[in-house]
């Protein structure tokens, strides 16, 4: 049976490609890069080449990197320890963040810490001006996802940012690039403080995060230790995750061509548009969206059943976020105001530049066919 992985969103197939970075790492870039010897001087030295590659791919002004175990890290350490402590401190997240973003905050705010979540629109777009309406004086972090998980949306996080400097230009900022790094570009980042990514969203393996950070910024450590990373996180490197995360990075710049994902987005809404019921919940417009992850709502039928029908016919999507898969979908049904009914039919597509319009488009028709026999089941 042929399958059609369509879960990119939750994690990605390694490049076929990175199997040279693998040989090269066993044969002489094993050894621990904090040693004096010439041979661990040269692993520091391709572990530092690769972040001068991932800032290029970020478009980096004046931004400095240092690697981490996952996203989840980066995010929490940017938001736990990435703003000067001080009194009244008070912070801004955006609604129907990631649960990494979102449990950071609600811990600060446990420890009596003001914080101000914007509420975003149906699809998950967040108004700037509503983000940059919520900053006061007292305002340490915003935080905003580049590019929605769930949904798709994507957010002008430039806008964001240079309007959050506007009202107070000591407010630090934020953004979680998860699921937009090297497939949305940014054309400015000089207002933006932080931007946090994962490897293995990208091609490349398990195991990898970097944070992207502008040099004025007080961030400190999160993990303590050996004063890896120049002081900023310890622990030896994962010198196979970093040199593999910069080897992806270059490949999608290189070779990957930006449309065309967008071709297959396209072409899955177009098929799904001949199903009865179906509510699209990501953004319509090419403005708001990004290309590789569509969630719809496929009213009457439940996500998860539908998710195990396609899954045996060897086609894999997902009802949202592996990350809160099991008790999330309440949390962001409410987060983006979605009705009980909406929420239940919901399914997340995300595509690679990988597929091909063939499978998109058979998957779509498989989820036609499906839902005509569970709705059917379901009346009875």
């Amino acid at each position: 049976m042929r399958e059609i992985y369509l879960d990119n969103a939750a994690t990605t197939r390694p490049l076929a490609e990175l199997k040279e970075v693998y040989a090269a790492y066993a044969e002489e870039a094993w050894q621990n890069p904090s040693a004096l010897y010439a041979c661990a001087t040269r692993v520091q030295k391709q572990i530092d080449g690769a972040k001068e590659t991932l800032l290029h791919a970020f478009g980096g002004q004046g931004h400095k990197c240092f690697f981490t175990s996952c996203g989840s890290e980066s995010a929490n350490t940017v938001i736990l320890r990435g703003a000067k402590q001080k009194k009244n401190m008070h912070y801004v997240c955006a609604g129907a963040e990631h649960p990494c973003v979102e449990e950071s905050f609600k811990f600060l705010q446990s420890v009596g810490c003001g914080v101000t979540f914007v509420q975003t629109n149906k699809n998950g777009v967040v108004s700037p001006e509503a983000v940059a309406g919520a900053v006061n004086e007292n305002t340490a972090l915003v935080s905003v996802m580049h590019v929605n998980n769930e949904t798709g949306a994507k957010n002008d996080v430039e806008r964001i940012a240079a309007l959050v400097k506007a009202r107070n230009p000591q407010a630090l900022f934020h953004a979680d690039g998860v699921q937009a790094f090297c497939k949305e570009h940014l054309q400015n980042t000089s207002n933006i403080d932080y931007y946090t990514v994962s490897a293995h969203k990208l091609h490349a393996h398990k195991g990898t995060g970097a944070v992207f950070y502008k040099d004025h910024t007080p961030i400190k450590p999160y993990i303590l230790g050996g004063g890896q990373e120049n002081g900023l996180r310890s622990g030896t490197q994962n010198t196979l995750g970093i040199l593999s995360f910069a080897a992806a990075a270059e490949y999608f710049e290189k070779r990957v061509d930006p449309g065309y994902m967008r071709i297959l987005r396209d072409a899955f809404l177009n098929e799904c548009s001949n199903i009865p019921d179906v509510a699209v919940l990501s953004p319509e417009n090419e403005e708001d969206a990004c290309a590789h992850i569509v969630n719809i709502s496929v009213l009457g039928v439940n996500g998860e059943t539908l998710l195990h029908t396609l899954e045996a016919a060897g086609i894999y999507i997902s009802t949202g976020s592996a990350c809160s898969s099991k008790k999330g979908k309440s949390r962001i049904a409410a987060a983006l105001g979605l009705s009980q009914e909406e929420a239940a039919g919901a399914v997340r597509i995300s595509f690679s530049p990988f597929n091909t319009k063939e499978e998109v488009c058979v998957a779509a028709r498989e989820i036609a066919k499906n839902t005509a026999v569970l709705r059917k089941f379901m009346r009875k």
